[in-house]
């Protein structure tokens, strides 16, 4: 005679106390628990069940998460940059973490290109979304390198002033929540840029095109701008002489902001970045660096504060701080190095070198031999938080 199988309720205790379904867990109990998960894990969690993968998808559950990155200690990705001239490109981009510490870096993310990915300038962060923008060309790419999305946005205006780094701001609108690429373009302009006609225009993500907004008042430089909480902190000069800041509101228009008073219109060394949520110019000066921070509270005029000077062990072509976290500043110098300024004491140390020092793995833990034969290597890096906020989503 066949036996029946056995009911919920005729298993012994032992054993029904191991069979919890993943359904059975409370909504709110749920949603703590994976809200302290990386993104790797949620995105695998999202096909144990429908319930699961809704929760995850929600709107509410990316924002939520994206909360608890930004209170997380932040991470650092590494994106090597191998130099070639056109109209040799690079056939992929690779994007890799890198803890702070130690000489090891992680494969997080790598796209090949069937038409190639050209030379690029200084990557751009916001929320987990990392922009790559070709110098020579209209090429931009937005990654989310955590969970695996990468697009390539459409061609934008033709630019007169091609030849140098394109001019790409990107940040959130914090009226609707929406993720902007801001790009200025140079129509004509003279060889002593006495005459100009410079644009500006939008790329929403999750839109089909780029979007003409205001004109710039002046002409913008091609110093990597800078993003704060709704709006873009662009270097320009109202005249070839005459230094001066812009800040585009991501929801209105471009507005006059103060320049450091050590700001000059020739410096190539000097960076604008952001440094601890503040608005900070690194002023380059041969043996040191000159940590200039904004001061905006939006009630007084803005004014600029000599924060900090550090002092290099070598003379420096480049250099920008791009993180600030448990007292340290943590410097890009050189295209090449990590260093780490403790404030309190003055000291300075290098953390690593990312051509000579770092070990690059593949998720297995394999080695990544990512340089192309004879190429001349360079290495972009940036504060980085994972987050699950999505390109197309948007």
């Amino acid at each position: 005679m066949q036996r029946r199988p056995h009911a919920r309720g005729d298993e012994p205790a032992s054993k029904r106390q191991h069979k919890v379904e993943a359904t059975d867990i409370p909504d709110d109990v749920l949603e703590q628990v994976l809200l302290r998960l990386p993104v790797k894990s949620l995105m695998h969690f999202k096909s144990v069940c429908k319930s699961w993968r809704d929760t995850i998808a929600s709107p509410h559950f990316e924002r939520c998460q994206l909360q608890v990155s930004r209170a997380r200690r932040p991470s650092m990705l590494v994106l090597p940059l191998w130099v070639m001239d056109p109209p040799f490109r690079m056939d992929r981009i690779m994007f890799f973490a890198y803890p702070g510490h130690g000489a090891a870096a992680e494969l997080m993310h790598e796209k090949a290109w069937s038409t190639g990915i050209e030379s690029f300038g200084r990557p751009l962060h916001c929320d987990g979304l990392i922009v790559v923008a070709a110098a020579l060309s209209s090429q931009i790419f937005v990654c989310n390198p955590a969970t695996k999305e990468l697009v390539a946005l459409p061609a934008g205006s033709p630019d007169y002033c091609y030849g140098c780094h394109q001019k790409i701001g990107f940040g959130v609108d914090p009226s609707n929540g929406k993720y902007k690429a801001v790009r200025c373009f140079e129509r004509y302009s003279n060889e002593d840029m006495t005459s100009y006609s410079i644009g500006c225009e939008t790329f929403t993500l999750g839109e089909r095109a780029w979007k003409m907004v205001v004109d710039p008042p002046y002409l913008v430089k091609p110093m990597t701008p800078v993003c704060l909480p709704g709006a873009i902190y662009w270097s320009n000069g109202i005249t070839p002489s005459t230094q001066t800041m812009l800040r585009f509101d991501l929801h209105k228009e471009f507005t006059v902001f103060p320049a450091p008073p050590c700001m000059e219109l020739a410096d190539l060394s000097s960076d604008l970045t952001d440094l601890d949520g503040k608005l900070c110019y690194a002023l380059a000066l041969n043996h040191t660096v000159q940590l200039w921070m904004a001061e905006d509270d939006g009630v007084r005029p803005p004014k600029w504060l000599l924060r900090c000077t550090i002092v290099l062990p070598c003379p420096t072509l480049e250099i920008a701080p791009f993180s600030a976290y448990e007292g340290s500043i943590y410097l890009w110098v050189d295209l090449t190095y990590i260093y780490r300024y403790n404030p309190d004491h003055g000291g300075l140390e290098r953390v690593v070198d990312m051509d000579k020092e770092m070990s690059y793995f593949h998720l297995q833990g394999t080695m990544c031999p990512y340089r192309p034969a004879g190429s001349n290597s360079v290495y972009c890096v940036m504060q980085y938080s994972e987050t699950l906020v999505s390109i197309r989503g948007h």
